[in-house]
């Protein structure tokens, strides 16, 4: 289970994941700037007060309470966006935050591949000499 793992996470171009993470997290904090700025949220909706008229009401009073509705449906669409763009915001700054410290694991797994390397050659250099030394 675990070499399904192993070969998922090599064959991410990690590379193209590292270059475009500013990109993404900019995209981001750019989209909440322009949906902050363009909704201008009121999120105190105007409840419009039932009539305590008996009469059914006129065309432009269903008008008039149709609109009030939509217009209510329509901040809490808005309020929806907002949070929306700032939950994209906040994962796009987890992904450059995640991405930036899989590069420094891959750096630091490269030097311990290279030291535990130069430790095994020196290991067997030794053992040669060694070896080479008892038996001359």
């Amino acid at each position: 289970m675990a070499i399904g793992w192993l070969k998922v996470i090599q064959s991410v171009p990690w590379s193209d994941v590292i270059s475009n993470a500013p990109k993404v997290a900019d995209g981001a904090k750019g989209l909440w700037d322009r949906v902050a700025k363009k909704a201008g949220i009121d999120t105190a909706a105007e409840a419009t007060a039932p009539s305590q008229d008996i009469t059914p009401p006129t065309e432009l009073e269903q008008i008039h309470t149709d609109l009030a509705r939509l217009t209510a449906h329509q901040q809490q669409l808005e309020v929806q966006l907002v949070s929306a763009t700032e939950l994209i915001n906040t994962l796009a700054q987890q992904n450059q935050t995640l991405v930036q410290r899989v590069d420094r694991l891959q750096s630091r797994m490269r030097w311990l591949v290279v030291s535990a390397l130069a430790g095994w050659v020196t290991m067997g250099v030794l053992g040669w000499k060694t070896a080479f030394i008892t038996f001359t």
